[in-house]
């Protein structure tokens, strides 16, 4: 197995088989804790001793969540003013046809 390594020795990411140009990995002969692959996360693990364990200093670290940027905003209130640009242009349209109607029908 192939290791890559930070400079606190926290495990980035490892390689099975091969590698990648323009990273370096360490080989690694040691004994892989068991449940190494499944529960693998950058720095979840490190070297020491030349053993791999669980890193102490591990701190799980939230999703990142990506709200709506200020231009999306800014297009969703345009949106909006156009519906009720458009909401009283139709009722002002309405009313005038309502006129005509009346107009129309005391001929």
């Amino acid at each position: 197995m192939k290791l890559e390594l930070n400079e606190k020795n926290e495990i980035i990411s490892y390689l099975k088989y091969g590698g990648v140009d323009g990273i370096n990995f360490m080989e690694f002969d040691g004994v892989i804790p068991d449940d190494f692959e499944k529960d693998f996360k950058p720095y979840f693990y490190l070297l020491q001793n030349d053993e791999i364990v669980e890193n102490p200093d591990y701190v799980e670290l939230e999703p990142l969540v990506i709200g709506p940027s200020e231009q999306d905003k800014i297009n969703a209130q345009i949106m909006l003013n156009q519906a009720k640009q458009k909401k009283e242009q139709d009722a002002f349209n309405a009313q005038v046809l309502l006129q005509i109607a009346k107009i129309g029908g005391n001929k």
